[in-house]
């Protein structure tokens, strides 16, 4: 959902005082569901080398641009750059 609509955070919280929708965060407690953060970051990585052609993907099933553009904020943040990275 775009930011201007609403936050970037999570119906249910990752852990018990945080609900903020962020990588690290995740990164964080991954030992909580028994993954060791290297993996969770190749997961990430891996997740986030599919959702940065979104736009492409979009625009294959007939989206108009103002459309995908105005999803931008739901897909393009910093998050995503830190997850390709690994």
């Amino acid at each position: 959902m775009p930011t201007d609509i609403k936050q970037r955070i999570l119906a249910t919280a990752i852990n018990e005082d945080d609900n903020t929708a962020s990588l690290a965060l995740a990164l964080d407690v991954a030992g909580y569901f028994e993954l060791e953060v290297a993996n969770a970051r190749k997961i990430a990585a891996e997740v986030g080398n599919v959702i940065a052609k979104w736009r492409d993907e979009t625009a294959g099933h007939g989206v108009s641009k103002a459309e995908i553009d105005r999803m931008m904020s739901a897909f393009e943040h910093g998050d995503l750059e830190t997850a390709r990275r690994g």
